[in-house]
């Protein structure tokens, strides 16, 4: 019997703009999960100059702690970003979000994304536009242990209220189905910002922070789950450009996913913040040149960082 997902696995290769390759350098893993993982304010700054002057469409970042917010958190990406800017003043990057099991009252976690913006050239931001379980590892007894990570509907609302009035372009994070839904409402009511994108999170065994094969949450890295994420959103009234991320997929070969990707359209997002293998080190240059190879072999042009900004509809 056919289904809606038939016709993503027949499309011929076809794309109508080059394909945006961006590094996603750092996040929540440490040195101890990948070596080549930059903390610090000086290792973050050189491999963001690194990837970016690598051909990266754009750098996506964290500070040095996660539990940092507003003002705290804002000082702290300027003691990494300050020296990228002194360098490539106009470098298209974006930071993260916060903890937010940290907010009170009517913060909504992005306090710190409005003051880079205007002092540090981040022009880019992520929501993430649901909750979810992160499992971290096992109790010993074999139960799941972990953190609750994400923004409710007030918190999201307050969120995009923000970006909107900067007119600032967000890329949904969807870790979910449920996320993506949730983003399609703002979509859909004529609220979404120019230069906006979707980010499909498709998720291995480990997870989004785990160092065991416990991932839980969240679409398998699959051709499957590609195809219904495209499927779901052909119901959007704005048909803003996506992108997929493949976290913790542990000694799964994704080249197959990221070419096929690339065939039908969509952007790469990449990176020491996505990858874990226990069997592997690779370094942030090496992923992204992995992507760059596959994108080469398809015959899909590579963006430009001017080609990258038009695409977000950057001025």
């Amino acid at each position: 019997m056919a289904t809606a997902l038939d016709k993503y696995a027949d499309a011929e290769p076809h794309w109508d703009y080059p394909v945006v390759i961006e590094s996603h350098i750092n996040g929540v893993r440490s040195k101890e999960m990948n070596p080549n993982t930059p903390v610090g304010y000086d290792e973050i700054a050189e491999e963001a100059i690194r990837c970016w002057e690598a051909g990266a469409g754009a750098i996506h970042a964290h500070n040095t702690s996660f539990d940092l917010l507003g003002e705290n958190a804002f000082k702290d990406y300027m003691r990494t970003w300050e020296k990228v800017l002194d360098k490539h003043p106009d470098i298209t990057w974006y930071p993260t979000t916060c903890n937010n099991l940290r907010l009170i009252g009517d913060e909504h976690g992005l306090e710190h994304v409005a003051l880079l913006n205007e002092h540090a050239h981040a022009e880019i931001a992520c929501v993430d536009t649901g909750l979810t379980l992160f499992a971290t590892h096992t109790d010993d007894e074999g139960y799941l242990v972990g953190p609750e990570f994400g923004f409710n509907y007030a918190r999201v609302g307050r969120q995009w209220r923000m970006l909107r009035e900067r007119n600032v372009p967000m890329v949904y994070g969807v870790y979910e189905p449920g996320h993506l839904r949730h983003a399609m409402y703002y979509v859909n009511q004529g609220m979404s910002t120019p230069g906006s994108m979707w980010d499909f999170y498709l998720i291995g065994d480990y997870g989004l922070t785990a160092t065991e094969p416990i991932g839980t949450n969240g679409m398998k890295p699959s051709l499957e789950s590609l195809y219904y994420y495209l499927h779901m959103i052909e119901e959007a009234k704005v048909k803003h450009p996506w992108y997929i991320s493949i976290w913790g997929q542990g000694a799964l070969d994704d080249t197959h996913i990221l070419r096929r990707a690339i065939e039908l359209g969509g952007h790469i997002k990449t990176g020491l913040e996505l990858f874990y293998d226990p069997a592997r080190n690779p370094t942030n240059l090496e992923l992204l040149q992995q992507a760059q190879e596959i994108a080469r072999e398809v015959g899909r042009p590579i963006a430009t960082h001017e080609q990258a900004r038009a695409l977000y509809q950057l001025r």
